[in-house]
């Protein structure tokens, strides 16, 4: 080819041998299928990289080669990925790679020169920040994170005059929803407000189309798409007014980035220019999760341009957020070269996985063989390793969705748990386990089986958390607090483990509010006419609140020793319903009156008031114990951090939304050695396990049903037409049809092939999930659940595997009906938690509970009792208490932990939002400009603009806000402080890289600052922006967590702890500590063991 690259004088062997240390022994020569990529020509060139294909490795070779081989200066290469995990990852290796190459001469130059590498929104936010004043934007604009886009979006539409929202009928958070999604799709589409309602217009003549017979009767699947798009002007002009809001802010989302930059950069050639001299050579990572706007804006910038994108249609499962695998097809469409004739332009493929063993890849190439883009050429099938394991995919299909977890707990029990009777070796890294669903609303359901089994687990991401029994018992009583409306939630109340309200009980008190419905304030009966006008209204109900009736009838019960009639309202009560009424009912006023407490407060208040940390802490089989309300707290703590001035409403609309979006609560864990991680699959990508399972094999969950139905013609989609990837989405010829009738066959043609889209996604999901697994895959399912009346079918995927003889064939389903395990009148409610002996003791204890109360009881009610928690916790501050240590900590807090594992204990179980202190934030804004400072080096010296550094996608940096002018000036006399030292000369193999690892039975998490490679050794750094401590105890303490992040290190890269030096880097004082012998793993073992000791025996003093 004649844009083939001249030789270079250094070869793949000769950077092989570097990067091993000179020892042939370990040597990794890239594969003839890597080396095609590392020798890409410099022009746009494609990479398919199958899962697990080394596509990460591959591209830092690429990077090596350039600097290496062809001379090419390494700040004159661009890398782009989607995670700053992923950005960090390849930033450290390219980063190790270079230094090597340089100890070993093989690379020249400037020692501290690195490449660019970042997010897409990273670089998106860089463009706009650099130019935003040629397009009359702020650069300084803050960036709001999902919490605040979606708080704001609510105070607009609460806002809003506009009388057609209550004809949509839906809640306050489903409205903000849908709203954001049309102001998100509006703006990555650069759709205005009048073509959005233009085409509103055009469509509802649709309905002028001649209809059925003589009659000319409108079709109703017409009807229903026009009342539809009528809709869609309201969510236009909410969108509008957010995006009005959130440039009278100053803020700006990661789509307005790129939106902006995009413009920038079509406007102003002369930013493209430069953009294109200072970037020689990009890569592009993941590039089939690239939405259309990124695309675009890419195009812009680097068509024509020696660029490698690298990415795996089949692994496109991010469709839902704007990602399509028409984007790898048109790669070469939207960077066309110049210099390469049509159907000639580079693509290459890596198509051996280092991950998977063999019968696992056999399972994926199986499910993705009927796959669109199979068929595309340059994408193959994924292959085995060289001396890759036979591994194993097995499946278990039993009867119930019970036994189903049952089995998988079994399954991974086998696999995970240590047998104590058993040798193994104790310096052996412990097996990693998953299980992942499709549904995240089943996790805690497998998550309790795992827990029966002793397998340790724990369910990832903020959806998760949200369906753990205690958390919707949480989120119920709140809901109830704020809503008396809430009648869902209040049943799920009654009718839970605390009240067990038999079911009569309950349609009692529903009959008894359809019955106040209709009375007027006397209680005399409505008149017909009344009655009919109410149903007439919009607002007209046909019962009051439940709350209301709980209320009503709790009085009733007060005073009916006052009456000599029997109470008729009351008659359909049980005995225990009449005993526990008044219960609820003080409750849900205690419940109302903490309402307007700060969140957080509320939250804890809520807690105490349902009994739910005690009673998660006595239930032996919860191995969370509070994990799951700890997590909640500090869900709301961050929430109220992030919108200081949002209401108890918006949080929990934002808890409700989030608990069914994915993209709310993206994952970022590494996988835990000897833990069970229970996630969705999105949110599985990119990372990988020993054994992984993938239950609920069976149709409508995995494959699951579309719901996208008709696609765009639904509430808050904007019309496929309307989008810049329309060419990649079914189409709807609307304006061919003639009739009505013929509409709606076309709307019929429409639906099919959007289901045919929906199964691809699901057959790429599947695709992702069976390659998480390196050694085992479990695939299961079950026919009957109590979930459904009628039994599940085999999912498609599992029919495929068993014809291809990769699994066994599923047992038949050979019952006609839900078995007797499943039947409902063998449910007895309310049910005994416990055995009879176990309940005569109980209720033997709680009877001399309650007598106590009664003898010590004072008069005053409500008031009395307020007065008597505040004495009490006062009482309670002062005294030593019996906590847990939590599961997983900070390795910041380990010192803590160590020397008063009680307060710190207390903190996490109870975060509190707060304005951080002025020297916490400052140090946070020092080691943020810290990581820029690294990340930026052609800024040199100079001391980075605020906007630069904080103007990312990290949330956590929100209290920038409030910094003063004070703290900037502090901020500066460490950067110049800083800029004295030899560190900024230096270039870290690592910067702000968080790292997991075990100690004991707690999980570690190490977010380690810098790490450094000198003369053989390996430094890591913490900067201090404090004190220099004085006396040795001090200096014992601060080495604490190096110590933490020594170990972690060392685990996490194989590097011997002999070979790595703890350092304190205090700035401000510029002096350096360094720790001679940090602490071993034995002694924080025996440290951590102490702390758990002195816990367990704490109690409280007299």
């Amino acid at each position: 080819m004649t844009h083939a690259w001249p030789m270079g004088a250094v070869t793949h062997g000769d950077i092989a041998l570097a990067l091993a240390d000179n020892d042939p022994s370990r040597m990794l020569e890239p594969t003839p299928e890597q080396r095609l990529v590392i020798e890409a020509p410099p022009v746009p060139s494609l990479v398919m990289a199958g899962a697990g294909s080394g596509k990460t490795q591959t591209m830092v070779q690429r990077i090596v080669w350039l600097v290496a081989a062809q001379g090419v200066h390494p700040t004159e290469i661009l890398g782009l990925t989607f995670t700053r995990k992923a950005a960090g990852e390849l930033r450290e290796r390219v980063q190790l790679a270079l230094a090597r190459l340089r100890s070993e001469g093989l690379v020249g130059g400037d020692e501290f020169a690195s490449p660019e590498v970042s997010t897409y929104n990273s670089f998106a936010n860089r463009v706009f920040s650099e130019n935003a004043l040629l397009i009359g934007q702020e650069p300084d604009a803050r960036i709001v994170d999902e919490m605040t886009a979606f708080a704001l979006m609510r105070s607009v539409v609460l806002a809003s005059d506009d009388t057609r929202l209550s004809s949509l009928d839906l809640q306050l958070g489903a409205i903000t929803s849908l709203a954001l999604g049309v102001a998100r799709a509006m703006r990555d589409n650069q759709l205005s407000a009048a073509a959005c309602e233009s085409f509103v217009e055009e469509f509802r003549r649709v309905a002028e189309l001649p209809g059925r017979g003589t009659a000319n009767t409108p079709l109703k699947p017409v009807v229903d798409a026009v009342a539809i798009l009528d809709e869609l002007p309201i969510f236009v002009g909410l969108a509008e007014r957010y995006q009005l809001e959130k440039r009278k802010r100053g803020l700006i989302e990661f789509s307005d980035q790129v939106t902006f930059a995009a413009e920038i950069c079509s406007s102003t050639p002369a930013v493209v220019e430069e953009l294109r001299a200072r970037h020689r050579f990009v890569i592009l990572d993941e590039y089939q999760d690239t939405s259309v706007g990124q695309t675009r804006l890419l195009g812009t910038i680097f068509g024509d341009h020696p660029v490698l994108a690298v990415g795996d249609p089949k692994q496109s499962i991010y469709g839902w957020r704007g990602a399509s695998p028409g984007n790898m097809r048109r790669f070469h469409g939207d960077f066309r070269s110049r210099i390469v004739a049509p159907n000639e332009e580079p693509t290459f493929q890596l198509s051996i996985s280092w991950r998977n063993d063999a019968r696992i890849l056999d399972s994926a190439n199986q499910v993705a063989s009927r796959l669109p883009e199979a068929s595309d050429p340059g994408v193959t099938q994924l292959g085995t390793r060289p001396g890759a394991g036979e591994g194993s995919v097995s499946l278990a299909f039993p009867e119930t969705l019970d036994d189903e977890a049952a089995a998988v707990a079994t399954w991974m029990r086998e696999r995970i748990v240590v047998d104590v009777d058993v040798d193994v070796d104790v310096d052996a890294r412990p097996p990693s386990g998953a299980v992942l669903l499709r549904a995240r609303k089943l996790l805690p359901l497998f998550s309790a089986a795992l827990t029966r089994a002793g397998v340790p687990n724990r369910v990832i991401g903020l959806g998760g958390l949200l369906s753990a029994p205690e958390v919707v018992d949480l989120r119920c009583a709140m809901r109830v607090a704020h809503d008396s409306t809430a009648g869902n939630e209040l049943i799920r109340l009654l009718v839970g483990a605390r009240f067990q309200f038999g079911l009569a009980d309950v349609k009692t008190i529903h009959d008894v509010s359809r019955s106040l419905a209709n009375r007027d304030v006397t209680m005399a009966s409505l008149a017909d006419e009344v009655r009919a006008s109410k149903r007439e209204l919009a607002t007209g109900d046909d019962e009051v609140p439940l709350q209301e009736a709980l209320d009503f009838l709790a009085t009733r019960i007060a005073t009916e020793d006052r009456r000599t009639e029997p109470d008729t309202w009351l008659a359909g009560l049980s005995p225990s319903a009449r005993q526990r009424i008044p219960a609820v009912s003080e409750l849900i006023a205690e419940l109302r009156r903490n309402s307007g407490l700060p969140i957080t407060s509320f939250v804890d208040a809520t807690i105490a008031l349902m009994s739910l940390d005690l009673e998660v802490t006595a239930n032996p089989g919860n191995m969370a114990r509070v994990g799951n309300l700890d997590a909640f707290a500090e869900a709301a703590a961050a929430f109220s951090s992030a919108e200081p001035d949002a209401d108890l409403g918006a949080f929990l609309d934002w808890v409700e939304i989030a608990a069914g979006d994915d993209s709310l609560a993206p994952v970022q864990e590494q996988a835990e050695p000897g833990v069970v991680q229970l996630l969705s699959i999105h949110g599985s990508k990119g990372l990988e396990w020993d054994f992984v399972a993938v239950p609920r094999s069976v149709e409508g969950e995995m494959p699951s049903t579309s719901r996208d139905g008709l696609g765009w013609i639904r509430r808050g989609v904007i019309p496929y037409e309307l989008l810049l990837d329309a060419h990649d989405r079914p189409e709807l010829p609307w304006r061919d049809a003639e009739t009505q009738k013929e509409l709606a066959d076309l709307m019929v043609d429409l639906k099919e092939r959007i289901k045919e889209r929906n199964d691809d996604e699901e057959r790429r999901l599947a695709y992702v999930a069976y390659t998480r697994a390196r050694h085992e895959l479990l695939i299961s399912g079950s026919y009957w659940s109590a979930i459904h009346k009628t039994a599940r079918k085999v999912s498609v995927f599992v029919d495929e595997l068993a014809e291809a003889g990769i699994i066994d064939a599923p047992p038949e389903n050979t019952l006609d009906e839900a078995p007797a395990s499943l039947a409902a009148d063998s449910v007895a409610w309310p049910h005994t938690p416990f055995s009879p002996e176990r309940h005569e003791r109980v209720s033997e204890l709680a009877q001399a509970v309650a007598h106590a109360h009664d003898t010590q009881a004072a008069p005053g009610g409500a008031l009395a009792r307020r007065i008597e928690l505040l004495l009490r916790e006062r009482a309670e501050r002062s005294t030593v208490t019996s906590v847990q240590l939590p599961a997983r900590f900070a390795a910041s807090k380990f010192k803590d932990l160590v020397t008063d594992p009680a307060e710190i204990a207390a903190q996490l179980r109870r975060p509190m939002p707060q304005k951080p202190f002025r020297q916490t934030r400052i140090g946070t804004m020092f080691h943020a400009w810290v990581e820029a400072h690294y990340a930026a080096p052609n800024a040199g010296g100079d001391l980075l603009g605020m906007a630069e550094i904080f103007g990312t996608e990290d949330g956590a940096l929100s209290s920038i806000a409030d910094a003063s002018n004070a703290d900037f000036a502090e901020l500066e006399r460490l950067q110049e402080a800083f800029l004295g030292t030899p560190w900024p000369h230096r270039t870290p193999s690592l910067v702000e890289q968080t790292i997991e690892f075990r100690l004991g039975d707690r999980t570690v998490v190490c977010k380690i600052d810098a790490v450094f490679e000198h003369e053989g050794r390996v430094e890591v750094v913490d900067w201090k922006t404090g004190r220099v401590p004085s006396g040795d105890s001090a200096r014992w303490e601060r080495q604490l967590q190096l110590a933490l992040y020594t170990l972690a290190y060392s685990e996490h890269t194989g590097v011997p702890p002999e070979r790595i030096d703890a350092v304190l880097v205090y700035v401000r004082e510029g002096e350096e500590i360094r720790v001679p012998e940090v602490t071993g793993r034995a002694e924080l073992e025996r440290l951590l063991a102490e702390a758990e000791a002195a816990l367990s025996a704490a109690s409280p003093s007299a």
